[in-house]
């Protein structure tokens, strides 16, 4: 007599298994931590029990232009990393081109 364990591949099956160890998980440490006390400032947004700050300097959006950048040259890399041989080389070079032309627009045209 042999046993058929194929339903205990179904993805179904295993889902559920993932659910009900992660809410073991979780309620194990429930129960490990300590009962919730509201003082002070532990119940405002984001300051993780710490009186706020007052903030003195504006948010810019200089930073922006810096993770565009980032984005715009690790695609590129990306794409001619991936980019077939020599018989389409041509491609990468035109995509270098149209590179080129896009950080021109993001300077500002300077």
């Amino acid at each position: 007599m042999t046993v058929d364990l194929v339903w205990l591949f179904n993805p179904f099956v295993i889902f559920g298994v993932a659910l009900l160890v992660g809410l073991l998980l979780f309620a194990w440490g429930r129960a490990l931590a300590p009962p919730f006390k509201p003082e002070g400032h532990k119940r405002e947004m984001y300051t993780g029990g710490e009186a706020p700050s007052k903030q003195t300097v504006r948010p810019g959006y200089q930073f922006f232009h810096i993770a565009l950048f980032f984005t715009v040259f690790h695609v590129a890399a990306l794409v001619l990393v991936t980019a077939p041989g020599a018989e389409a080389s041509w491609l990468a070079l035109a995509y270098l081109g149209l590179l080129a032309l896009a950080v021109y627009a993001l300077l500002g045209g300077r």
